[in-house]
Parts: structure tokens; sequence; C-alpha cells
């Protein structure tokens, strides 16, 4: 990290961020420094954070949408939070319901902060849209302490958060 000095830049951020007195930047690296000093992989952690026996995932954010990578990254976080309520966005790139209604899974992710959401590319992992037998999308597949509840298909922010509301209600989440 290196101190910012320059003096526009300070100023702006003096107007942006008022009470602070510092700010640091991280600079890329080189390549010759990346050969000598590998960085290592930045993971998200939550408060629940990474966990011994599987180092290599970590537990999603809740108040975020977690874009998964692999099938074995969903059944480790279904796994892994016990009493928690998590919704799984199934979309697909070329569908034009998926991205008409990304923006609102992201905004409702922050209006539920006790919920895990997650989004899984059907096109990435064709395991993951086999196992649900996806015929629509989006399909939104909600789960209680890693078991599946319900699900429904549809572009409806209306339906999605009357699933949320109504599954809120069932348990503590």
């Amino acid at each position: 990290t290196t101190p910012l000095t320059h003096p526009t830049l300070l100023q702006l951020l003096h107007v942006l961020l008022p009470r602070c007195t510092a700010v640091m930047f991280k600079f890329p690296r080189t390549p010759a420094e990346e050969a000598v000093e590998p960085r290592e992989r930045p993971t998200r952690r939550a408060s629940f954070g990474q966990s011994s026996k599987d180092p290599g995932h970590s537990l999603p954010f809740p108040g975020l949408v977690t874009v998964l990578q692999s099938e074995e990254e969903l059944d480790y976080i279904l796994a892994g939070l016990g009493s928690r309520w998590v919704v799984l966005e199934l979309w697909a790139p070329w569908s034009a319901a998926c991205a008409a209604i990304r923006s609102e899974f992201e905004v409702l992710a922050k209006s539920y902060p006790t919920w895990i959401f997650l989004r899984a590319d059907i096109v990435q992992l064709p395991g993951i849209a086999s196992r649900w037998s996806v015929t629509r999308v989006p399909l939104y597949v909600f789960f209680w302490q890693g078991i599946e509840e319900t699900e429904f298909a549809g572009a409806s922010v209306r339906k999605l958060r009357e699933v949320l509301d109504d599954c809120t209600m069932l348990g503590p989440a």
C-alpha cells in the first residue's frame, strides 16, 4: 500500500469522505514482484469464515449475491449454513427475463440481510441445471437448513418478494 499524495484526489476524497483522515490504495504488482512473492487469492469471509474442513471455499456474506463457480460450492454452502434461508437463482445469460430481474434480485439481497442469495449460470454449470430440470429461467429455489422447500420460475419481483416473506415467517432467518 502507498499513501495517496496527489492534491486534487485528496481534495475530492475529502469532499466525498469528510471524516476520513487517511486513504490507502493498493497498486497492482508487476509480474516480477508476483514471481518473487505470489499473492494469496482473496476470499470473501463472513462472520462464520472459512471452514477448517474445506479451506478452498468460504461461506457467502449475507446481504450480497454470491455467484457460484461450481456444483461443489453449492453443496458446501448448503451444508455449512445451518439454520438459514437460502435462495438460489438459476439464470441464463441469453435470457431477457433474467437480465430484467437481475438488479432487483441484488436489491432484494440487501433488503433481506439475514438470507443468503446465490446465483448460478446454467450455461456454465449444466449439472446444477439438470439437478432441477430447468425448463424456464429464471428459476428460484428456496432452501431451509440445506433442504429444498419450494421453487418457482419466472421474472416476477412481486412473487419473489411474496415467497421470501412467506419463508421468513415459517422459520427464523
